[in-house]
């Protein structure tokens, strides 16, 4: 077996536990994704001297498309990539120092620091993805045999109680010790694992096995992301700046607090809700726009080739036109049309430059269109029987963005079985074969990662995410209403405190970790 590079990034702290030799007698943990999940596997992998190799359906040069959208790191993920990784993390993140509201008809709500002690903040995923690729691979030459691009898998097979097989949509086959499946919400190891896929059955009958046995669940909304240049001094970085300088609601003037996040409310006569984060020190803005739906559609010019859509696909630039229609929502507001039955996303929208500009500025190609899933069955194991297969991230327990939890979930997922692979591995001595009693403590160190409490926990998450969602979607005047109280006068730690509560389940599961490789 070809052994991997070792090289590491100086902002690595990494511990080798095997010799050379046991790096080419050692299976490898077959990887499969190349998404910040399966890269911080890698990562946590490499620290500790396991052989990996990772398995990426999309190309080399589209991993890190800039469709990628944006998302939060809450603490827990934060203090693995710094604390344990030993990661600089201050080189893609954005630290939340205020939060700003508005309705989605750009009047202020609030506008307040946050507390100083809150270690959390905004990144662009294909800016991570880049940045933890570069860590894994400094070099081109690194990748070679470890990183596989443009051919995903098509299958796999678990061989006896002591290896994993994966067949590649090419043909090559890969063999590992374990194979963790961080491929996403359409993740085709899950299709195997709960979806009776077989590799030997069309498309199609492939598409109604899995619909019966594991479907997906439409969360009644839909969203429309993008991210757009925001350069120094144009008029799109004054409109956010104003989101960034507002008045507190004490009267005193945030303007050195740092960076907030601007989120705007849904009320009865616009139907859309907003959130927009910067990144690359603020010369780059993430935005996203959500409406209910009761009914999902998608783009017709979406072929699925692009992988970092979620299922989703680009605009056209006539379904941009009719869908961000802002001349028209103004028009019919003049015209005293407050039942505008359009289609546009914007009507209601009297004045809300940011977003208009925000919009304007960003070309149809780069919005994407999706609607939004979770699963239908939400208490399905994350593991195979063998224990040599596991679901993590996405793969696990897809949600909806609305709680923020997503990516935050996948990396803490991603820490936690790379550690207990690497703490099996190391348990027992490898010799030129891989023991029986070494296979025992892997599947142990995975059935002891895919715990009820992990499961259960992430239920919750996901249904809890379904219903943050209902609300911030909705056009009922009492659920606008009662939004916006809450959103204008709970305090920020309070507010806050929400979000730490279910970054709490990451501290809690954080704990199977084992820590003293």
């Amino acid at each position: 077996m070809a052994s991997i590079s070792t090289t590491s990034s100086a902002t690595i702290t990494t511990t080798t536990t095997t010799t050379t030799t046991d790096h080419q007698c050692q299976l490898p943990v077959v990887i499969v994704g190349a998404g910040p999940c399966g890269l911080v596997a890698a990562l946590a992998l490499r620290k500790h001297g396991v052989p990996f190799k990772i398995i990426e359906r999309a190309s080399r040069f589209t991993i890190c498309s800039n469709a990628g959208s944006g998302f939060e790191l809450a603490p827990t993920a934060v203090e693995i990539l710094e604390n344990r990784l030993g990661i600089d993390v201050s080189k893609i993140i954005s630290y939340y120092r205020g939060m700003t509201i508005l309705t989605i008809e750009g009047k202020t709500v609030r506008h307040s620091p946050l507390p100083v002690d809150y270690e959390s903040g905004s990144v662009n995923r294909a800016e991570m993805q880049s940045h933890l690729l570069d860590l894994l691979f400094p070099s081109p030459i690194d990748e070679e045999g470890v990183l596989f691009c443009g051919s995903g898998l098509e299958t796999y097979s678990e061989e006896g109680e002591e290896r994993v097989v994966a067949t590649l949509a090419s043909g090559v086959t890969i063999s590992g010790c374990v194979l963790l499946a961080c491929d996403g919400i359409h993740s085709r190891c899950r299709a195997i694992l709960h979806g009776g896929y077989d590799s030997h059955k069309d498309k199609e009958t492939n598409a109604q096995t899995g619909n019966a046995r594991d479907p997906l669940h439409f969360c009644n909304a839909m969203v429309y992301w993008g991210k757009t240049s925001c350069p120094k001094g144009s008029d799109l970085e004054r409109e956010f700046a104003k989101t960034q300088m507002a008045t507190g609601t004490d009267g005193n003037n945030d303007k050195d607090n740092g960076t907030s996040f601007v989120i705007a409310l849904t009320t009865p006569r616009a139907p859309a809700s907003f959130f927009v984060v910067p990144s690359k020190n603020g010369t780059m803005l993430n935005w996203a726009v959500s409406i209910r739906a009761e009914d999902h559609r998608t783009s017709t010019n979406n072929d699925g080739t692009d992988l970092t859509r979620r299922g989703g696909g680009p605009l056209t630039e006539s379904e941009k036109k009719h869908l961000f229609d802002f001349q028209g929502a103004r028009r019919n507001l003049r015209r005293k049309k407050n039942r505008d039955n359009s289609e546009s996303l914007v009507r209601g929208i009297r004045d809300f430059p940011l977003l208009e500009l925000l919009i304007e500025r960003t070309p149809a190609k780069d919005i994407t269109e999706a609607g939004l899933f979770d699963r239908e069955n939400l208490d399905l194991p994350y593991s195979s029987d063998s224990k040599l297969v596991a679901l993590l991230g996405d793969a696990a327990h897809p949600q909806t963005p609305f709680l923020g939890q997503g990516v935050n979930m996948a990396i803490t997922d991603a820490y936690v079985y790379a550690t207990n692979i690497a703490a099996a591995l190391k348990t027992n001595k490898i010799n030129t074969t891989i023991s029986i009693s070494n296979h025992n403590s892997l599947r142990a160190a995975i059935g002891d990662c895919d715990t009820d409490r992990r499961r259960k926990q992430s239920r919750k998450i996901v249904l809890e995410a379904r219903m943050v969602g209902n609300i911030t979607t909705s056009r009922n005047r009492l659920c606008t209403g009662m939004t916006w109280l809450y959103s204008r006068f709970a305090s920020s730690r309070e507010f806050m405190s929400q979000f730490v509560r279910i970054d709490k389940s990451n501290q809690d599961y954080l704990e199977v970790a084992v820590s003293d490789l």
